[in-house]
């Protein structure tokens, strides 16, 4: 979880215990180390960074219908939007932080221009 700390994401945290699932919030001291490392609990705090300046979180551990569960109820919540959401995956795990932010930044704005390419 990321800038998912303040008091509008009490009901996000309240969900994610109902279902039993683990959070793991990440501060800029922790931007340094892998994905896969932060998921596993692991990895050293490093030098403090800028921090990401949107809401994000990275799915970990998750079959499918488990996923498709905890989106469709955050949805339904009517929460704080969250627009960047990963999952965990091999080709992801070893990225840091700011990579796997730059990427989802990225997969927004090519979705933002194909959509805008439609109207």
């Amino acid at each position: 979880m990321y800038n998912c700390s303040g008091p509008e994401y009490s009901k996000l945290r309240q969900i994610l215990a109902m279902l039993r699932l683990r959070m793991r919030p990440v501060g800029p001291e922790r931007y340094q180390v892998a994905i896969g490392q932060l998921a596993e609990g692991q990895g050293e705090d490093g030098e403090a960074v800028q921090p990401i300046p949107e809401a994000m979180l990275v799915f970990c551990g998750m079959n499918q219908a488990l996923l498709n569960q905890v989106l469709e109820v955050i949805r339904v919540a009517n929460l704080p939007p969250i627009p960047l959401k990963a999952v965990l995956t091999p080709s992801n795990r070893e990225w840091t932080t700011l990579q796997l932010y730059e990427e989802l930044k990225r997969e927004r704005e090519a979705i933002a221009g194909a959509e805008k390419g439609q109207g």
